[in-house]
């Protein structure tokens, strides 16, 4: 059986039981932690314990903590609505001194085989084996927004909230942009795409299981074994029925064995201000057979950080929000990855 993965249903999961970490932020350039607890799918957030502007006019170190610990858990709320959907795919590395460039020493391999030795004869030594990809560099992600005296005025804390909860969304969306795209943007040479064999007048569901055979099979022969089905929710219905198997006109197709996860993502949008954005997904009618975690990794260095500054007081500006991270992507796409068309 396969393990599906997809917006809703990472969402219907967090909807279950109870998650409890903690989330830093800094102010002053001193750290401290909030508590985020999710339980059956709602997370706590706490209530203003005074008007929002007053919080921004007190001046107390205290009351600006407090605002920022609530700033940093509806951010994280925001987070809550856009799950990650990569991380079958990549191996994650987290460390703070990681440099700005990185050799790719850490995505090598092992290969060493044992043989029987002969009197005299010189033992086979293994050897170590770099997947092929870019050097890594580690990026510099931001966005902010602004508090204005007019919010503050007139104690418009909902569009605080707002603001708050979009940049969560806005990062989580960023990353599976980041770690997606290397995949469904890449050039692929000729051994590397599997056609579809369909065939006139079949059911479709019928030419996607012969479709993902054969790409099993290109990939095997090339000895990258693909495990991870990366798709668009457009071809749910038809890929899950062509692995699962079926009977059809008198012709048993058994389910197929080692795709271990489907993950399907669509892309993502959002209009800030008068401009839209957009990440694209997987297009429709194309799929992605990928060999997870062994050249895919994803490099952490500083996770998304809160922090706080003065506004600009010629634009009417209380105060400033920004978030930021240190990220980097490692993707040897080419020896991993099969492309498959579906139609």
């Amino acid at each position: 059986m396969f393990k599906v993965i997809s917006f809703e249903g990472e969402k219907a999961k967090r909807r279950q039981g109870t998650i409890e970490n903690r989330v830093p932020f800094v102010l002053d350039g001193q750290r401290f932690e909030v508590v985020k607890k999710i339980v059956n799918g709602e997370m706590s957030i706490p209530r203003w314990s005074r008007p929002f502007g007053e919080m921004l006019t007190l001046g107390s170190a205290e009351s600006f903590k407090e605002l920022l610990g609530k700033v940093t858990l509806d951010v994280e709320l925001g987070r809550e609505k856009v799950p990650l959907l990569y991380k079958e795919i990549y191996d994650l590395i987290s460390d703070a001194n990681l440099p700005e460039l990185l050799d790719a020493k850490w995505a090598m391999s092992g290969a060493v085989i044992f043989a029987e030795h002969m009197e005299g004869q010189e033992v086979k030594f293994g050897s170590l084996r770099a997947e092929q990809g870019p050097t890594a560099r580690i990026v510099t992600y931001s966005a902010a927004f602004e508090y204005t005296k007019q919010m503050m005025e007139f104690n418009r804390s909902f569009e605080v909230d707002i603001l708050n909860r979009a940049m969560g969304e806005g990062y989580n969306a960023l990353l599976n942009h980041i770690h997606l795209s290397p995949i469904i943007s890449f050039a692929y040479k000729a051994e590397n795409k599997t056609a579809y064999k369909g065939k006139t007048d079949e059911e479709r569901w019928v030419s996607i299981w012969r479709t993902l055979v054969e790409a099993q099979s290109t990939a095997g022969t090339a000895k990258r074994q693909g495990n991870i089905l990366l798709a668009n929710s457009a071809d749910q219905t038809h890929i899950e029925m062509a692995l699962k198997g079926f009977s059809h006109a008198g012709t048993t197709y058994a389910p197929i064995s080692g795709i271990t996860t489907v993950i399907y993502y669509d892309g993502y949008s959002v209009k800030v201000g008068k401009k839209e954005y957009g990440y694209s997904g997987v297009p429709a009618g194309k799929a992605f057979l990928i060999r997870g975690k062994r050249g895919f990794k994803e490099l952490l260095k500083k996770d998304l950080q809160i922090e706080a500054n003065q506004g600009d007081l010629t634009r009417l500006v209380q105060s400033q929000m920004v978030g930021y991270a240190f990220r980097g992507v490692y993707a040897a796409v080419e020896e991993n990855v099969q492309e498959i068309a579906l139609t």
